[in-house]
C-alpha cells in the first residue's frame, strides 16, 4: 500500500518545509560565517582575542544545530 492510498497519511503543509528551512539553513549559515570569520582572524592575529569569538561561533553553530535536531527529534519524515 503507497503512502497517498493510506488513510492516516497526510500531506506536509508549506508551513512546516519553510520552518525546517529556516530553522536549519540560517543557523548554519551565520555559524559558519562566524567561524569563517574569526577562524580567518585568529590566524592572522592570534593575540588580539579572535580565539574567543572564534569559540563562541563553535559553541554558537553547534547550539544551534543541537536546538534544531532537538525541536524536530519526534517529527515524522516529510
Amino acid at each position: 500500500m503507497t503512502d497517498q492510498k493510506n488513510p492516516r497519511y497526510e500531506k506536509p503543509s508549506k508551513g512546516v518545509m519553510k520552518d525546517f528551512i529556516r530553522s536549519f539553513l540560517m543557523p548554519t549559515l551565520f555559524g559558519k560565517s562566524l567561524v569563517l570569520y574569526f577562524g580567518i582572524n585568529y590566524s592572522l592575529h592570534p593575540d588580539e582575542g579572535y580565539g574567543y569569538g572564534l569559540i563562541a561561533a563553535v559553541v554558537f553553530t553547534f547550539c544551534s544545530l543541537a536546538a534544531f535536531a532537538w525541536k524536530y527529534r519526534n517529527h515524522e519524515e516529510l
